[in-house]
């Protein structure tokens, strides 16, 4: 109740912060100058940044609190993937990064719960263009066969700078942190990939990684295929 009630009171002006960025960004009021566009970029920028993290605090917080609500229902993975991309993709341009989907031309359906698989591959993109500064972050979209299990699979390659052996284990941790220097400049909290660690599971599937340090890395969620 208590972190609710912050995440409201915290919200509620960050997103005045949005709205009037946003109004002021669209010139409504007037003209601006390269350095206030830019200004206001960059409050613009943060203040997304900040609510997000008060969204992840707030969500990781039911989930150890037991207070989540899952609904399990056929999802058309390539409809969310798309929706996804189509918020993200501003911010790959920005970067001069190709955002590429690949997938089957049928629908790829998953037993899933909607918001959470989106909240999920937000989560894993946002942090691919962000650990990425030239080339490609790929989305393989796929079915795939384990044992007697028909399972989804969503790939989120990236030509980022990786992640040592080492640091594997420590990525889905509350709060972990990495040993390389050039990772710990653009890291967060950590919470992103806990709390889609945590999501995941609750759908009955799992994320996955493979990473190389200085060559880039594949974040693979699994899902039950519906």
């Amino acid at each position: 109740i208590f972190l609710a009630n912050m995440s409201h009171e915290l919200r509620t002006p960050l997103n005045a912060i949005l709205g009037f960025t946003g109004t002021l960004l669209m010139r409504l009021p007037g003209p601006l100058t390269t350095d206030q566009e830019r200004q206001l970029t960059t409050i613009q920028r943060s203040a997304r940044h900040l609510l997000s993290l008060i969204n992840d605090i707030l969500d990781m917080a039911k989930i150890e609190a037991g207070r989540v609500e899952i609904s399990l229902e056929p999802v058309d993975c390539q409809e969310v993937l798309g929706e996804v991309l189509d918020h993200l993709r501003p911010m790959a341009e920005q970067k001069g990064l190709r955002l590429t989907l690949n997938a089957p031309p049928q629908p790829v359906m998953a037993q899933a719960d909607r918001r959470a698989l989106s909240q999920i591959l937000i989560n894993l993109i946002n942090n691919a263009i962000k650990f990425t500064d030239s080339g490609s972050i790929e989305i393989e979209l796929s079915d795939q066969q384990i044992g007697n299990q028909r399972q989804t699979a969503i790939r989120v390659v990236d030509t980022g700078i990786g992640i040592g052996e080492d640091d594997l284990p420590r990525l889905f941790q509350e709060f972990g942190r990495v040993s390389s220097a050039s990772v710990r400049q653009r890291e967060g909290t950590g919470l992103g990939l806990r709390l889609s660690q945590q999501l995941a599971l609750l759908l009955g599937g799992k994320i996955e990684v493979q990473s190389a340090y200085g060559v880039g890395s594949t974040f693979t969620l699994l899902l039950p295929a519906y």
